[in-house]
């Protein structure tokens, strides 16, 4: 690989990593076409494969880019992709946190405060809306008794996270235990 290679791939690294709202997999659609597509630094079976591997291996979903820096560059690529991509984010997130801090109670931090609150519970929802679709509609949709003991564990967790103080390892638990007995 070459040094004008690894410099285009940090550089779009580094832009994607201000948009990761999510984590690394909320942008693998635009890495996979940069890499891809675009440039042709990767087989889309190469691209599958880290990607795989990267969820296969303990640790934060990051993993991604380094796994793509190291196919392209070996350990100086892996070194690289990694620090373009966590490091604009982070150098965000450090300068927000210390003008929050020096903010202390003004309005504007309790208005941003209040109204990035709502936002977040939505994504979350959203996201949870999305996921438990997925799975209802692959056992068999609201047609069968498999997706109908799908909706009713997804619903019941939901509901037991909202309206009591048991701990959401509990509830994960025993929702994968009547999965696993259930399907």
């Amino acid at each position: 690989m070459t040094l004008d290679v690894l410099a285009a791939l940090c550089a779009h690294l580094a832009l994607l990593s201000l948009f990761a709202i999510g984590g690394a997999h909320a942008v693998l659609p635009d890495v996979h076409r940069i890499a891809v597509g675009e440039h042709g630094w990767l087989s889309d079976t190469e691209f599958a494969t880290l990607v795989a591997l990267s969820q296969a291996a303990p640790g934060p979903n990051v993993l991604v880019m380094s796994l793509i820096g190291y196919q392209l560059g070996g350990l100086a690529g892996a070194l690289a992709a990694t620090i373009a991509f966590v490091g604009p984010s982070s150098l965000l997130v450090a300068a927000v946190a210390k003008t929050l801090r020096r903010a202390g109670q003004a309005r504007w931090v309790r208005v941003l405060t209040r109204a990035l609150a709502p936002l977040t519970v939505g994504l979350v929802l959203a996201s949870g809306y999305v996921l438990s679709r997925g799975v209802f509609l692959q056992l068999g949709g609201s047609g069968t008794g498999r997706g109908l003991a799908a909706a009713a564990i997804t619903l019941g967790v939901a509901l037991l996270g909202t309206l009591t103080r048991i701990n959401p390892l509990w509830l994960i638990l025993t929702a994968a235990v009547a999965g696993i007995v259930l399907f």
